[in-house]
């Protein structure tokens, strides 16, 4: 079981420790150019392609939506609490403990843990916390948001755009669809690369700060998932997604969310150590929905 587990991860991890080597060795991930492929036309042609080719009505599509929602939803209410408890603000802690990391990590593992068909709902689920990044964490991040840059995000308009071909049964014509999935082959590869180029650029600064954060990093995914059970037990899903959505809120921090800080002027290095100190919290997380999975649905 161990075995299939780390031979399922294998790939992944190539691929983030190959960014991580590049970006310390070499300039080729240096581009911004490189993300904006990834994230304004790679991930929405990937998602698109995975909605159409779901075997599912747009009302399920939304449903999933709305449960990953309400996980996110649920977490920023204890991570709100428990700042407020302790006096300290929950500004840049709200998304940063909320939002795990679906896109350029938790969608390949979704898809090596659980197979083809788990490639769907992880996407629906990582586009719905990306829109919780965009929405509650510059909101809270920068005290203000103006909603309607909700209509120039290139993931949403791709599900969206999915789900209305699902509604209506539409049928791109063939050779636009084989592009589509062509450029689409290289969303996942491209977001573990630029992965591992995030965490080379992390540096750490205090000690005694770094194993508080160790401490505080356990929250992240062990939370997520105990959510995620409770949501799951009310909610209507089938196996796969229950376990993408288990899965997908496991995840360590985003780096996202330390990009996010660094716009907006925040603790970065507290937030760049979180997004390795949960890594392994998170592993030991996956490695028990992995091998409970099919007691768990």
């Amino acid at each position: 079981m161990l075995l299939s587990f780390l031979e399922a991860l294998a790939p992944v991890s190539l691929l983030v420790f190959l960014g991580f080597l590049l970006a310390k060795r070499t300039r080729w991930l240096d581009s911004e150019g490189l993300g904006l492929l990834a994230s304004n036309l790679a991930l929405p042609a990937l998602i698109f392609i995975s909605i159409t080719e779901m075997q599912s009505p747009a009302s399920d599509l939304f449903y999933l939506m709305v449960v990953t929602a309400l996980c996110i939803a649920i977490g920023a209410v204890l991570v709100t609490l428990s700042c407020l408890a302790k006096g300290v603000s929950p500004r840049f802690y709200v998304s940063t403990l909320v939002n795990p990391n679906t896109g350029n990590l938790g969608i390949p593992i979704a898809y090596a843990l659980l197979g083809p068909e788990a490639l769907a709902p992880a996407i629906i689920i990582s586009t719905t916390v990306m829109l919780s990044h965009f929405t509650l964490g510059t909101a809270a991040m920068s005290g203000h948001y103006q909603w309607h840059k909700l209509f120039k995000n290139a993931p949403l308009l791709a599900l969206l755009l999915g789900a209305v071909c699902v509604a209506l049964q539409l049928n791109l014509p063939g050779p636009l669809t084989q592009g589509l999935e062509l450029l689409s082959g290289v969303a996942i590869p491209i977001m573990l690369l630029l992965l591992g180029r995030s965490l080379a650029d992390i540096h750490f600064g205090d000690k005694q700060q770094l194993i508080n954060l160790s401490l505080l990093s356990i929250f992240r995914p062990v939370s997520g998932f105990l959510i995620a059970c409770v949501v799951v037990h009310f909610a209507v899903l089938d196996a796969t997604s229950t376990l993408v959505l288990m899965l997908q809120m496991s995840m360590p921090v985003a780096v996202m969310s330390y990009i996010l800080t660094v716009k907006f002027n925040g603790p970065k290095q507290q937030i760049a150590a979180l997004t390795l100190t949960t890594l392994p919290t998170s592993l030991i997380v996956l490695w028990f929905i992995y091998q409970f999975r099919f007691s768990l649905v």
